[in-house]
């Protein structure tokens, strides 16, 4: 009796076996932080589709956290390849929206000297930016990628449950997102320390999960997986001839502490689970222009565990059944019945507001309302300005969260000019501003500048936006400025002179749209100058005061202030003097300039034209034009050439070095100019175009972080000729 029990328990318990052997598994994939080395991710799913293994739960860090979300939320590892190949990675890595997206006021900023790169300045202590890339147009493409799930905000009820994980950078605790925003959520994982900037949710400061997790097997499996496909894509650590600096040191401590934990973390699975190492080699981190590359090495590293992997595989009609429930579906647009701008965070959010009129009552159309961000965010004073649809009751509309940046909300910044012409005519120029900013909800700022160098200066203004979307504005300012004026008369500069001139004035104005300014004002005037250098009997000094009505019309669609590759500038400027208010002059001057770019491939070209001109007898100092200088009929010194009319064509030819697409370079540039012009003393000359002079340059230039640099030679037909040494755009614009 006892062995036929025994024999029918053993069955029953064989019985149970093979059930459990047969009953679907639960499969965990977990998908490590490598910033581009990630893209390795992509090569592992095509596999595992390939091989209809079904993934019942998703857990990733940093770029496994981008892959794993998308796949997660219903994308196919074809469409994510497509995605990753079609992202510009240089223009997603760089927070500013195009330069023709600028307000006009930052686009006038960019053709100066002065670092565009703003220092915060707080209670007498220097503030530095958490990150060099905040990460705002990341947020933005993460945002649309992941539209589709904004009404499932349980990360469990995506298509695929899934958890991304961060690292409280203040307590040093891991944060596990397990539900709300999904884009959030994955900009959060990959804020990689130092490079992209912490993001503040729920109060807690967040960074990259990999300080803590940087393979969250635990996590995957806490989610119920008891099967995991585990893929590593750390870096190596770096060799000892690499590390040269106290940055890489400090990343290599980083590197190991990372490394360690990821060594325990994958000691914890079990014989049964599936490690998957990519052989990446080298690739760095930071190559997100060569991720596409990690695809295939993901793919072959997958394909060296395919007899285990093949053990996991269900039917063909399993794996189409699978698929079908964990696909997305196509986001559909709503009709928004608000748009509200979020006030808590940012001193100008007022600014924001006008700058998002005209969406209610309109469905959502995502490209538009992220240009329209990206205007806003061209003002230059936000972190970041974050938008996502929300349900209030029985209405759609959309929320923008406009975020100060943390390090202001004052700001500092400087530049400097070294010139040399190698002749022992030498000098530089050093300028510190300062802009304190959100001075009201809709933008107002004041900024003051000192320099020191071949033009002594100082200056304070304030700038107020005013009108229903902050067309208008007003523009007071003060100003003084020193500088040597050399005289020519024939081929000799007898004499030099010292200029000083002081103005207080006031400008409003119009701003059509973000590439056309009109503007009018009053100016006063105190010049003086008086011989430094010579012989001061022929002309002796002078001083005068003027008062003057101002009429302007700036248009600037150039795509790049430094070497432009499409679009224009031009200018228009009337002055007149006004004797009524006190005016030692009675004339009119008018100044016009010009710019345009065109490009193919490597090559560009900037054609461009000045014209001064002036009628009857208008202040001597507002009157007089100068020439000379690289490109500015090259040849001849800085502002050599001196008249009451003057006029200036020019074409300029400058070809890229080096491939243009690559994400971190400094452009170089060869190229050549050709000129002609002079300065005249009579419009009827001016009219006639009497004795043009040629000139021409040839040189070399980068587009530093400092600015452009160029070093070249300039000749002219009359023999003047120099080498030059030059900081500063080519355009030459009246500021």
């Amino acid at each position: 009796m006892i062995r036929p029990l025994i024999a029918l328990m053993l069955l029953a318990l064989s019985l149970a076996a093979g059930a459990a052997d047969t009953a679907p598994r639960c499969i965990g994939l977990v998908l490590g932080g490598g910033g581009a080395r990630g893209a390795a991710h992509i090569g592992v799913l095509k596999v595992l589709e390939r091989e209809r293994i079904p993934v019942c739960r998703i857990a990733g860090t940093s770029m496994g956290s981008i892959v794993g979300g998308l796949y997660a939320s219903g994308y196919s590892p074809g469409e994510i390849e497509a995605i990753l190949s079609t992202v510009n990675w240089k223009d997603v890595l760089n927070d500013d929206p195009p330069r023709t997206d600028f307000p006009m006021r930052r686009k006038n900023d960019t053709l100066r000297y002065l670092l565009d790169y703003r220092f915060g300045l707080r209670d007498g202590a220097i503030q530095l930016p958490r990150g060099v890339i905040q990460g705002q147009k990341l947020l933005l493409l993460l945002r649309r990628l992941t539209l589709h799930t904004w009404r499932t905000p349980n990360f469990d009820a995506l298509p695929i449950p899934f958890r991304a994980v961060a690292t409280d950078i203040v307590s040093g605790e891991q944060v596990l997102f397990r539900e709300g925003d999904l884009a959030l959520a994955i900009r959060s994982s990959m804020s990689v320390p130092a490079a992209f900037a912490p993001i503040r949710v729920d109060g807690r400061l967040l960074v990259d999960g990999g300080i803590v997790n940087n393979v969250p097997v635990d996590i995957a499996r806490s989610m119920g997986a008891d099967r995991l496909i585990v893929v590593d894509v750390g870096a190596p650590l770096a060799s000892d001839d690499s590390l040269n600096s106290p940055f890489a040191i400090t990343m290599q401590m980083l590197d190991v502490l990372m490394k360690r934990r990821t060594e325990e973390v994958l000691a914890t699975m079990a014989p049964e689970d599936i490690k998957i190492l990519p052989q990446l080699g080298n690739m760095s981190s930071a190559a997100f222009d060569d991720a596409a590359m990690a695809i295939p090495l993901g793919e072959a590293a997958a394909e060296a565990q395919l007899a285990r992997l093949r053990e996991w595989s269900v039917s063909e009609d399993q794996y189409q059944q699978y698929q079908s429930a964990h696909r997305r579906v196509e986001f559909d647009p709503p009709l928004l019945s608000f748009l509200d701008v979020v006030k808590d965070r940012s001193k100008t959010a007022g600014y924001v507001e006008r700058a998002l009129d005209g969406f209610v009552g309109e469905p959502l159309d995502v490209a538009t309302l992220e240009q329209a961000i990206g205007r806003a965010y061209g003002l230059n004073n936000y972190e970041r300005i974050t938008w996502n649809p929300v349900v209030r009751g029985d209405e759609v509309g959309v929320d923008v969260t406009p975020v100060d940046k943390g390090w202001g909300p004052n700001f500092m910044t400087f530049g400097l000019q070294i010139s040399d012409d190698f002749q022992g005519d030498n000098d530089y120029q050093l300028g510190i501003e300062y802009t304190m900013t959100g001075l009201n909800r809709y933008g107002g700022e004041w900024r003051s500048r000192g320099e020191i160098g071949r033009i002594t200066g100082l200056r304070t203004e304030f700038f107020q936006p005013a009108g229903n979307s902050g067309q208008y504005f007003v523009f007071p300012y003060v100003e003084y400025r020193a500088y040597d004026q050399p005289l020519r008369v024939g081929n000799a500069v007898p004499s030099e002179f010292r200029v000083r001139r002081g103005a207080i004035g006031f400008d409003a104005g119009y701003e059509i749209d973000n590439a056309t300014r009109v503007y009018a004002g009053l100016v006063r005037g105190y010049d003086n100058a008086t011989v430094s250098v010579g012989d001061g009997s022929m002309i002796p000094g002078l001083s005068t005061v003027s008062n003057l009505g101002r009429l302007g019309l700036v248009r600037d669609t150039l795509d790049d202030a430094s070497f432009p590759r499409s679009g224009g500038r031009g200018e228009l400027l009337l002055l007149a003097d006004v004797p009524g208010l006190g005016s030692a002059g009675d004339g009119q001057i008018m100044d016009v300039s010009w710019d345009h770019a065109i490009s193919s491939g490597a090559s560009r070209f900037l054609l461009g034209a000045r014209l001064h001109a002036s009628w009857g007898r208008p202040n001597a100092f507002n009157a007089l034009s100068p020439l000379g200088g690289f490109t500015n009929l090259s040849g001849y010194a800085e502002r050599e050439l001196l008249g009451e009319q003057s006029a200036l064509f020019r074409g300029i030819y400058y070809r890229r070095l080096g491939d243009e697409g690559r994400l971190f370079s400094v452009p170089a540039y060869v190229g050549a100019s050709l000129e002609a012009g002079n300065v005249y003393r009579e419009r009827s000359q001016l009219v006639s175009l009497d004795n043009l002079i040629l000139a021409g340059s040839v040189f070399v230039g980068i587009d530093s972080p400092f600015g452009p640099i160029f070093l070249g030679y300039g000749r002219a037909d009359t023999g003047a000729s120099s080498v030059y040494l030059n900081f500063g755009t080519l355009l030459r614009p009246r500021l």
